[in-house]
């Protein structure tokens, strides 16, 4: 038994130090530390595993540390392809990902929520009535509000709960009703091109650009923590912008 239990404390420290390597605040270290305990659980109980939703960041951290942990047979999973919210799903050595999602492994489901297109609540809305039911906010995936509905994908766990208790969202009246994950309506996106002339590629002046704030401003963002790159949160102004990076400013 004594052994049993300095096996456990050295399993629970190691983890802990691996959480603190990659996180970047105390909810990713919280966060990171139960990814682990996702993983450990697959492979010692050979079965399929599953954490809460995690956001891009988060996910983007999660991966890092998973590739350092010799890169387990797992799959990041939203429901529908460019999901931004994901979980993350492990899997024992007899199976192969995605395989299990297909087979009926899968821990999400997808309420849509109709409502009349004179009203048309807005993200922000349908977040506010989520967190009105008492729901956590990492059991809840992305929000696709379109015209007439909007489709909400969550973990399975809370499903019959917010089929019967989301009634409204803002002013407007919801009817519910669940679907399944082929029927998932993905709003267009909205995108606005800016054209501008920098001196060099460096994050602050694309910031600055990109956002139309000063080079100033976007520097102190930079320095507040307030901008990612790639999903991580940089904080070097000076650090290189390539083609394609993803850049976003909370």
């Amino acid at each position: 038994l004594l052994c049993r239990r300095y096996r456990q404390d050295d399993a629970i420290m190691y983890k802990n130090e691996l959480a603190e390597k990659y996180a970047q605040n105390a909810d990713d270290r919280l966060v990171l530390a139960r990814v682990l305990d996702k993983m450990d659980e697959a492979a010692r109980k050979n079965v399929v595993t599953s954490t809460h939703f995690l956001n891009e960041n988060q996910s983007a951290l999660a991966e890092l540390m998973i590739k350092a942990q010799g890169n387990p047979a797992h799959l990041f999973f939203g429901g529908y392809d460019g999901a931004l919210r994901r979980v993350v799903m492990f899997f024992p050595d007899y199976l192969d990902s995605p395989a299990p999602v297909e087979e009926g492994a899968n821990p999400l489901a997808v309420l849509r929520c109709q409502y009349s297109k004179a009203h048309t609540p807005s993200h922000r809305d349908f977040l506010g009535a989520l967190m009105g039911c008492g729901v956590k906010r990492e059991t809840i995936g992305d929000i696709l509000a379109g015209e007439g509905s909007c489709d909400i994908v969550v973990l399975k766990e809370i499903l019959p709960y917010l089929t019967s208790s989301l009634e409204s969202a803002g002013k407007t009246s919801l009817t519910n009703r669940v679907i399944s994950m082929d029927q998932i309506q993905v709003p267009e996106a909205e995108f606005k091109l800016v054209k501008d002339t920098i001196a060099s590629l460096r994050l602050d002046n694309v910031v600055s650009a990109g956002f139309s704030t000063s080079r100033e401003k976007a520097s102190e963002a930079i320095k507040a923590g307030k901008v990612f790159l790639n999903h991580m949160n940089c904080l070097k102004a000076d650090k290189p912008v390539n083609e394609g990076d993803i850049i976003s400013v909370r």
